[in-house]
């Protein structure tokens, strides 16, 4: 028997849980073969019959400006392809071309705003400053190859939005009028719309897809534009932990949570012959911070049978699930994060998470480097002597985005050529760090009744805590896990660079 909860809270606030709410979509970015080009996309697949079974490599780009050349999969992300078509060259990379009246732009620098979170931040998590970590370990990669256009990048304006100012920022950065472009990580995004009318290039933390909708200045870290599709990643982590009975739970305070747990809930329903688990709970009314605890919503799930829970809660709110259920005596749960790949705060509860699934959503820190640009990453980090975390990634992916719409633009640029070149981008990855996004498509949003055909598929990442540790679920080589439909199979194990 399946139990439901769900009352509207009349909430206004929408503190950005959407990281909770939509990580289970895939998320998307790749990059290029060497570090200072941003063409070439190579995807590996392999059998998901055995972790050992031998890769195979396909070619695609990574930067076509032909829209039409790939089809796309859910989230405007680029289907891998072999077709050929016209990629960014980045020959021109070191031409110094003199610029006037380009905000932010001197004959040596190109200078950007980097507005986030810090006072203020309910969630008590390393926003802005780790956000700032990934995007000047990235600049300093870039600028340690000679930088671009014969210009270092730079970072000239730092902002703390103290959660409730991003408007304000945002207006003040228009103002000033100092910076070419703007990187975002906030839990309120009330200044999004202005820096997108403003026609500034604008790269941001991808948990906000209302905030990032039809906006073509915004190139958010991943893209969201179907929060209630049908997903299989959470039924697929079920089905490899042999769970019979699910429940799912969300936050009351914003609609990106409770569209998340039908989301959820439906997906596991959808699948459920596949899997052969059926979904015996839900509750999308959950009070944000957990005021009370948890404890009569645990009780409802141990009476229901449910032995996994799946979430759209954010880590401290896992933790406190994580505790109720060892107090009911339901350490055999295994639990959903959807927000929780901080390996510090898995360490710091012991085992209380042990053989958990986490989403990832961009190319995980403990999957092989590939020909992706993780190892880049990782040591530009190290050198910076900064801990690589969520944040840090999505800053350096976010400035990947940047750079390949500069290189793309050319050297005689300015905001409305990087924003139109960017746009052009139809298998864009970062680097390898996540799947292809198609930017022409990219910012459009559409339901489940609406989805396009050609956006049926979907690629993510997903570790599992052993013995204390992240690793991969997918074999580390190749740990995207992908399907090519809305029916259910066995996901196809990829690597994209």
């Amino acid at each position: 028997m399946r139990v439901r909860f769900g009352k509207i809270a009349p909430v206004a606030l929408t503190l950005c849980l959407a990281a909770a709410a939509c990580s289970n979509s895939g998320d998307s970015g790749s990059s290029t073969t060497e570090p200072s080009a941003a063409t070439g996309a190579t995807v590996t697949t392999a059998s998901t019959t055995s972790p050992s079974t031998e890769a195979t490599q396909v070619d695609a780009t990574t930067a076509s400006v032909d829209a039409e050349s790939t089809p796309t999969t859910d989230g405007g992300a680029a289907s891998p392809s072999t077709d050929a078509a016209t990629t960014v060259p980045d020959s021109n990379r070191n031409e110094n071309v003199p610029i006037t009246g380009v905000p932010g732009v001197t004959d040596t620098e190109i200078g950007y705003a980097v507005i986030g979170t810090r006072a203020g931040n309910p969630l008590g998590t390393c926003i802005l400053d780790c956000y700032l970590d990934g995007i000047k370990a990235y600049f300093a990669f870039r600028n340690s190859e000679g930088g671009i256009f014969g210009r270092e990048l730079k970072v000239n304006q730092e902002l703390d939005d103290e959660l409730a100012n991003n408007q304000v920022r945002s207006l003040d950065v228009i103002s000033n009028n100092q910076s070419f472009g703007v990187f975002d990580a906030t839990l309120l995004s009330s200044g999004w719309g202005d820096l997108d009318s403003a026609g500034i290039p604008t790269y941001t933390w991808g948990i906000q897809p209302a905030d990032s909708a039809n906006r073509p200045h915004i190139f958010p870290s991943a893209v969201l534009p179907c929060v209630d599709c049908t997903q299989h990643q959470v039924s697929y982590a079920v089905k490899l932990a042999g769970a019979k009975h699910v429940g799912v739970i969300g936050y009351g305070i914003t609609e990106n949570s409770k569209r998340c747990v039908t989301a959820t809930a439906d997906g596991v329903e959808k699948y459920s012959s596949d899997i052969g688990a059926d979904v015996a709970y839900t509750n999308d009314n959950i009070t944000f911070g957990l005021p009370n605890g948890i404890g009569p919503e645990v009780s409802a799930m141990r009476d229901a049978g449910v032995d996994f829970i799946a979430t759209c809660i954010d880590l401290n709110g896992m933790k406190t699930l994580g505790d109720e259920l060892q107090r009911q005596g339901m350490d055999n749960v295994t639990l959903y994060h959807p927000n929780t790949y901080d390996q510090q705060f898995v360490t710091d509860a012991g085992a209380l998470f042990e053989g958990d699934f986490v989403g990832v959503g961009f190319l995980p820190f403990e999957a092989e480097t590939g020909n992706s640009t993780l190892g880049e990453f990782l040591t530009w980090m190290d050198k910076a002597g900064k801990t690589p975390t969520e944040l840090s990634m999505v800053g350096w992916i976010n400035a990947s985005v940047a750079f390949e719409g500069l290189l793309a633009a050319g050297p005689q640029f300015d905001r409305a050529t990087v924003t139109d070149a960017t746009n052009a981008l139809t298998a864009d990855t970062a680097g390898g760090l996540t799947r292809p996004i198609n930017w022409s498509t990219g910012h459009t949003p559409y339901t489940n009744d609406t989805r396009p055909a050609d956006q049926q598929g979907e690629c993510t990442t997903m570790v599992r805590v052993k013995d204390g540790k992240f690793v991969t679920v997918a074999p580390a080589a190749t740990p995207w896990m992908c399907w090519d439909s809305t029916e259910w199979s066995e996901p196809t194990f990829t690597a994209f660079k």
